[in-house]
């Protein structure tokens, strides 16, 4: 499809709308895009949905980040900031993954890989705060090379509101490379300074002899010949006071937590950062992570199914189980309601001999939670 012929409504792509009911424990359908697999998600507390619609594993010519409006994909802040229209790469979205809301700025985290370009061309990597009512760009940092390289991914992201003058923004770089190239990014967002932590620590990186189980069939971690997705820290979420980062990683069942006040200091020295990562225990998380008003953390299991969260009291509890649910990707929190993004990274060419097994729809999905009692 040409980009060209959107228009500001967009058409109509997939089944959305009212939330279908399901059955106890299963999800309800929020849409059904039949055009590509949307990542990211943001959900306002006034109901706005906003998606990001990646082109690392197809170069498509969809808008790359949408709302969701009255049965329609439209593209989010217009089709010039979002398609490829001949402009400079660092003015537009090349293939956002990451996505996250603070106040009334969404912030879209741009990892600039696409198939059939080599490499991340310098400009395509980048952070890009939008502000969601006059739809205009409030900001944007490029992560220029030498600090961007080809083998980084910029997968996800929180803002930290509460350190530097106009926040700190924490990413996870999950790694394209093998062996993995995994670590932790710290932005400050007054100065645009940047600084990579943690870079292919056990903390931090995929764990020999990893298995697990992705659409009831048995997969290791292996570098030389993957049969699943792979890479390093993935999933972050902050705690509702903003005083701790936690992270995920889908080949590692450990996961852990830092102290933001430390984290966001540039002048603290990394060795003394190693120390104070916290190891919180292990849990099963392929995706992104995301945390409710009573500090309750949710995860998507694909070996499973299903949908998990971990109380303050560090007990866990299913929050719903669905057949859908082969590759919970994104997750967002909001409102009573966990709300899912089904990725299908585990069927891309590069791991089925260069056969695509994606198939539409691609389904976003919402749990409701319970506050488990405290």
């Amino acid at each position: 499809m040409n980009a060209m012929k959107w228009t500001l409504a967009a058409a109509v792509l997939g089944s959305l709308g009212t939330a279908q009911a399901a059955t106890s424990g299963e999800g309800e359908l929020v849409a059904a895009l039949n055009n590509t697999e949307a990542s990211g998600i943001v959900v306002t507390p006034t109901g706005r949905t906003f998606l990001t619609l990646p082109r690392a594993g197809s170069n498509h010519a969809f808008p790359s980040v949408v709302e969701l409006v009255h049965g329609k994909q439209v593209a989010f802040p217009d089709l010039a900031t979002t398609t490829n229209t001949g402009k400079p790469l660092t003015d537009w979205l090349v293939s956002p993954l990451g996505l996250t809301l603070a106040g009334n700025t969404l912030w879209v985290l741009d990892e600039g890989k696409r198939p059939g370009i080599d490499g991340i061309p310098d400009g395509s990597a980048k952070l890009v705060g939008i502000d969601i009512n006059s739809r205009k760009v409030t900001k944007t940092i490029v992560f220029h090379k030498p600090f961007m390289r080809d083998s980084l991914q910029l997968n996800d992201l929180r803002i930290d509101p509460d350190h530097g003058a106009e926040g700190t923004v924490y990413i996870s770089n999950n790694g394209y490379s093998s062996p993995s190239d995994c670590s932790l990014i710290v932005v400050d967002l007054a100065t645009g300074k940047m600084r990579e932590l943690f870079h292919n620590l056990p903390q931090t990186s995929p764990a020999p002899g990893f298995m697990t189980y992705v659409e009831g069939q048995p997969h290791a971690y292996s570098l030389d010949k993957p049969t699943m997705p792979q890479g390093g820290v993935n999933g972050i979420e902050l705690s509702p006071d903003h005083k701790k980062l936690y992270w995920t990683i889908p080949t590692n069942p450990n996961y852990y937590s830092i102290d933001t006040a430390n984290l966001s200091d540039f002048n603290r020295p990394e060795d003394a950062l190693i120390k104070d990562i916290h190891f919180e225990g292990q849990v099963a998380s392929n995706g992104g992570i995301a945390v409710d008003d009573q500090g309750n953390l949710y995860f998507g299991d694909a070996s499973r199914y299903s949908v998990i969260s971990r109380d303050s009291a560090g007990q866990f509890h299913l929050v719903g189980r669905d057949a859908r649910l082969i590759w919970p990707d994104g997750l967002y929190w909001q409102g009573g309601y966990l709300y899912v993004t089904v990725g299908q990274w585990q069927r891309v060419p590069g791991l089925h001999g260069g056969q695509d097994l994606r198939k539409a729809p691609y389904d976003i999905l919402r749990f409701k939670t319970a506050k488990p009692a405290r």
